[in-house]
């Protein structure tokens, strides 16, 4: 296991205010976050140094210091941890740091999941995405089934959508991903404009929760983002939601992010947990258990052989879910193949040459 990263001195360095010792272990900061109340000498951002791990009691954000630099330089923890490991933290860059905005409450989960079902139904998938989706195993039926979906690049289409599920009763006001422009005095609904494909995240009941988006090229370093509006007029952010990838099962397998897993279900018909990130793993086993599973596999990227990050990541799932009561084993393959889904594709491909 790695030497973890000092979180008091990682956070100082990228600017978070700490206002006072709370214990021989602890400091108090203000959180980058929420924002904090509005007493600037008043902060609930706990940074324990002897775990070198960060919680905010008001907001509920929490992990360790890589998760910290991570979310707040906005790429994923594997180039946190490099960036890190070179030790050049620099402070945030006020265009980097997190707008202090009103966010509306995520609505409801019946009240997301229909309004996401109407919009997916006034969006095509495109044919290059298409593609993408067959040469990552996946039949025509499946992808058609996940209700993958293009995201429009037009404003005006993106605008007239918006329209359309305004007048169809369709609320979208606490519905991650969509927002208000303001011109010329007046409002009007938007959705965010990224270039790629929805992917659907399900819950137990197979109720859309959210979506992520593959992105057609990557940004900051990133491949996958939120469908949300944080920090947009009447926007709502989005949550770090856990998706479900087939029904309940005694043997369940955790995996990262739910293409991953929906690809990884349909080759292997096993059931498996989709977790946005290595760490994003918070009430997991409640999951676990609504699927009335007894055995869990862990089946992150094979670059757990290389990343301690990701070690102890796992490590930290494991202890969880064992002290939760399930029987826990950690899935490896060859390591050419780099996630559980590229590797069932090999072996499907290996059997049908034979």
């Amino acid at each position: 296991m790695h030497k973890s990263f000092d979180v008091l001195e990682v956070a100082e360095k990228l600017g978070i205010k700490i206002l006072r010792k709370a214990s021989s272990e602890e400091y108090v900061g203000r959180c980058p976050f929420c924002g904090d109340s509005e007493n600037p000498e008043h902060g609930h951002l706990y940074l324990n140094v002897s775990k070198n791990v960060y919680y905010c009691v008001r907001c509920g954000e929490g992990g360790d210091t890589v998760d910290l630099y991570a979310k707040l330089k906005n790429i994923d923890i594997k180039e946190a941890y490099k960036e890190l490991k070179k030790g050049n933290v620099t402070p945030l860059a006020d265009k980097e740091k997190l707008k202090k905005v009103q966010h509306n409450p995520v609505a409801p989960i019946e009240v997301r999941d229909k309004v996401y079902r109407a919009f997916l139904d006034k969006l095509t998938l495109e044919h290059k995405h298409i593609r993408n989706l067959l040469k990552r195993g996946l039949s025509w039926e499946e992808t058609a089934k996940n209700l993958y979906k293009t995201l429009p690049e037009e404003p005006q289409q993106r605008w007239k959508i918006c329209r359309e599920l305004i007048k169809e009763g369709y609320p979208l006001e606490g519905i991650p991903g969509f927002y208000q422009r303001e011109k010329d005095g007046k409002r009007y609904w938007d959705f965010v404009d990224y270039k790629g494909f929805l992917i659907p995240v399900r819950d137990v009941q197979g109720r859309i929760q959210g979506f992520q988006i593959r992105l057609d090229e990557e940004e900051k370093g990133r491949k996958y983002v939120w469908f949300s509006s944080r920090d947009k007029l009447n926007g709502t952010p989005a949550h770090a939601w856990q998706g479900v990838h087939g029904g309940p099962s005694k043997i369940v397998i955790v995996t990262e992010g739910p293409l991953k897993a929906d690809v990884a279900h349909y080759l292997s018909r096993y059931t498996f947990v989709s977790v946005p990130g290595v760490t994003a793993i918070r009430d997991i086993e409640i999951v676990l258990k609504q699927l009335g599973a007894k055995k869990v596999y862990i089946a992150f990227d094979m670059d757990i052989l290389t990343n301690p990050a990701v070690q102890k990541a796992k490590e930290r799932l494991e202890e969880q879910l064992k002290n939760a009561g399930f029987e826990v084993q950690t899935k490896i393959w060859d390591g050419r193949y780099k996630g559980i889904d590229d590797y069932l594709l090999f072996r499907t491909k290996q059997r049908k040459i034979v």
